[in-house]
């Protein structure tokens, strides 16, 4: 019988011979070219598939083929040709099927002028089945696992045009804060390939960030759409739970519900955000997903209703720090130029106690760890292959909980949800809006893309998930050594804190050029307005 390392390396040769002999790179970047976002892609691709997948405003490509500009295949053909270079430099990709997606983009092209739907090309996350195409997510005892059916998601996506080409790389188990695993290793960050891409949406926010994709779907457990977003420039949105449906997904952890998993989108436009859940929403998701939420696209919603209408001063509360893990200066400055752009642009930023947030980490590793890690081993040991180093999230040796001790975490969360409630509700008294303050502004990290194999701190996303926030990511600044500044140590509140000081007080020019990105947080099932507020805070960044 093969060992597991001997069906890895047979499963990475196979990636390999789907790379097209006219798309291999004759030679790759050395290791001192640390931002491969500057390839000359003009060198392999041509003028027309460059011009295409530098289109990074999802709406403008849908009106250029809609309106006859482009064809379908034009587009498909550009970027998958861009997602297989990019692929080469940074190893994002683990499924290519580019003559189903061809045959797609031909369908879309014969009947595009009697349905007139198209959303684009898209990819999709490994864990995200599609209909004869191998779904790994990260272990090698699953190689050769070939998906039957569509996921719900896939199959809605398809239905109004999308075309599917590749998957994107994940953690082992999806549990870990970079996108590694034993199938394909390790991918890396676009803008500096020394750092990490976050996880587990990572090879996702890669694929994007070199235009490989205009628009991806990830999932969020903790922070999986909205950390590697938020390392690779990008926009992403963690949406309340069901709004998008996960119903025919592959999960880790499948039937834990205390806090469960969601699809969104992430994408390098703003806009990229409203179109993919408008629609989503329009194809009634609840029609096909038992548990998916009956909620129609509001047009109301986006437009601010309930918070004073479109155009009205709203009041952001920036959360500076969570009172257990200080961020780094270059996200302490993001929060100061977020704050005074909002403010230029006639808004109000207040203060967010960070007081609440301190169980979220208790709560989320006990719930994760409660079946003893049965359903990760069970996994692993199909081929053998070891478990990876570390997780933010997974005990080395977790304690199988009974069921009452579940039942006290789920009934901690509750209580949790119901302060945080009760904490923005008071906020009502300082915003001189008469409303409580409308969203608050956080870091999506305490500290830039970390070094690879180096633990993150997820905590400043994770509440959001325990809350069931929708929370969106945008971008603000990049790292510059010359402003971020190497800080003194200070007197550490646990051990996270000194962790995320002592991996990221290295010389500042260790995470040149690293995106730094900040969340627009909302209340539950707050996915119109949220996007809404993140692109007026956008817009407002970019005055």
């Amino acid at each position: 019988m093969a060992s597991w390392q001997d069906k890895a390396a047979a499963k990475r040769a196979s990636l390999a011979t789907l790379i097209p002999s006219d798309l291999k790179l004759s030679a790759l970047p050395g290791s001192a070219t640390l931002n491969v976002t500057l390839f000359p892609f003009d060198s392999v691709l041509s003028h027309r598939d460059v011009e295409i997948t530098e289109t990074v405003n999802v709406s403008i490509l849908l009106k250029k083929i809609s309106e006859g500009e482009w064809t379908a295949t034009e587009v498909v053909s550009a970027y998958y040709k861009r997602a297989i270079v990019a692929h080469q430099l940074v190893n994002c990709l683990t499924e290519i099927f580019i003559d189903q997606a061809l045959a797609r983009a031909k369908e879309l092209d014969d009947y595009f002028q009697a349905t007139g739907k198209t959303i684009g090309p898209l990819h999709l996350k490994d864990q995200i089945d599609v209909k004869g195409v191998e779904l790994t997510m990260g272990y090698v005892g699953w190689i050769g696992n070939v998906s039957k059916e569509n996921s719900v998601c896939a199959q809605l996506l398809l239905d109004q045009g999308a075309v599917l080409y590749v998957r994107t790389n994940v953690p082992q188990a999806l549990m870990f804060g970079e996108s590694v695993n034993n199938v394909f290793g390790t991918t890396s960050n676009p803008f500096n390939r020394n750092l990490t891409c976050g996880g587990s949406s990572g090879g996702e926010g890669a694929l994007i960030a070199m235009k490989g994709s205009p628009l991806g779907v990830g999932s969020d457990l903790g922070g999986s759409i909205r950390i590697p977003s938020a390392f690779q420039g990008l926009y992403g949105l963690r949406p309340s739970y069901n709004r998008i449906p996960y119903c025919g997904s592959t999960n880790s952890m499948e039937g834990q519900e205390a806090i469960t998993s969601v699809l969104g989108p992430m994408t390098c436009s703003v806009d990229g955000l409203k179109v993919f859940m408008q629609a989503m929403a329009d194809a009634k998701p609840w029609l096909s997903d038992p548990v998916a939420l009956r909620l129609p696209w509001n047009d109301a919603a986006y437009l601010l209703a309930d918070h004073g209408g479109d155009g009205a001063r709203l009041c952001f509360a920036l959360m500076w720090d969570d009172g257990v893990c200080r961020p780094m200066p270059p996200y302490i400055r993001a929060l100061r130029e977020t704050k005074a752009a909002l403010e230029a642009a006639g808004h109000k930023g207040t203060r967010f106690s960070p007081s609440l947030v301190k169980p979220v980490s208790h709560v989320h590793i006990g719930l994760f760890n409660a079946d003893g890690g049965h359903d990760i081993a069970l996994a692993r040991g199909l081929s053998g292959e070891p478990k990876l180093g570390w997780s933010t999230v997974l005990d080395s040796e977790p304690k199988h909980l009974s069921t009452y001790e579940y039942w006290q975490l789920c009934r901690e969360r509750t209580i949790f949800i119901k302060k945080h409630l009760d904490h923005w509700n008071d906020t009502v008294s300082t915003t001189g809006t008469g409303r409580p303050v409308d969203a608050i502004i956080a870091p999506a990290s305490p500290s830039a893309p970390s070094q690879h194999n180096t633990p993150g701190y997820i905590y400043y996303t994770g509440f959001c998930n325990l809350c069931d926030y929708s929370a969106a990511v945008f971008p603000v600044t990049t790292v510059d050594p010359a402003i971020d500044v190497k800080l003194p140590a200070h007197e550490f509140r646990s051990v996270n804190d000194q962790t995320n000081y002592e991996n990221c007080m290295n010389e500042p020019e260790t995470f040149r050029n690293a995106p730094i990105s900040l969340q627009c947080i909302g209340r539950k099932n707050e996915e119109e307005a949220v996007i809404r507020m993140t692109e007026i805070v956008s817009a407002a960044l970019q005055a």
